[in-house]
């Protein structure tokens, strides 16, 4: 396992290069928890649930980094409220990282894809999902007591949620969120 995600995963510690607020930083820590939780309800193994909190935590290290910054790493086809993503990714990735499943988890989570993996979808939904986010909170309260066995029912509406939000503010879709959403119509 990589030293970043090893630190991410067992001590919550963000690289010295993360660019987030406080703030910012207590929701990663609040996603990677959930994560770990999940992962052990699973019942993954040791390694597995170090890895879940990791990507969590580390999800949106590059969240209030500058556009410039972000565009030198993700390139210029993602919009700058999801650059951070990509950016985190190949930041990642960059400093010897590895492992494919943690970087496209960190890369899709705010888009998601069709390709995810369990580690991918669950992302989505605990950087969704975790408690700590404001709004709707008795909605996601109930979604998260679903979870970790109805991922699929849960993912299907966490993904029709921010898809309707964009659409009501007439923003642009991404093909990978449209896909997602058609690959889970079709289960």
């Amino acid at each position: 396992m990589h030293p970043i995600v090893e630190r991410a995963g067992t001590r919550a510690k963000l690289p010295k290069w993360a660019r987030c607020s406080d703030s910012r930083r207590a929701h990663g820590v609040r996603v990677g928890d959930l994560l770990a939780d999940w992962a052990r309800v699973l019942g993954r193994p040791k390694a597995e649930r170090i890895r879940w909190r990791a990507a969590g935590v580390l999800h949106d290290a590059l969240k209030d980094a500058p556009n410039s910054e972000l565009r030198k790493l993700a390139g210029d086809t993602w919009p700058r409220p999801v650059a951070h993503a990509p950016a985190c990714a190949e930041r990642l990735s960059a400093e010897g990282v590895k492992d494919a499943s943690l970087l496209e988890a960190i890369r899709y989570h705010p888009v998601g894809h069709p390709d995810l993996d369990e580690l991918g979808e669950y992302l989505i939904l605990a950087d969704y999902l975790e408690p700590g986010r404001k709004g709707s909170s008795r909605e996601r309260s109930e979604l998260r007591d679903l979870l970790p066995d109805e991922r699929d029912a849960v993912l299907t509406v966490v993904v029709h949620r921010r898809l309707e939000r964009l659409l009501a503010r007439r923003r642009p879709l991404m093909a990978c969120s449209v896909d997602l959403w058609n690959r889970l119509m079709g289960r």
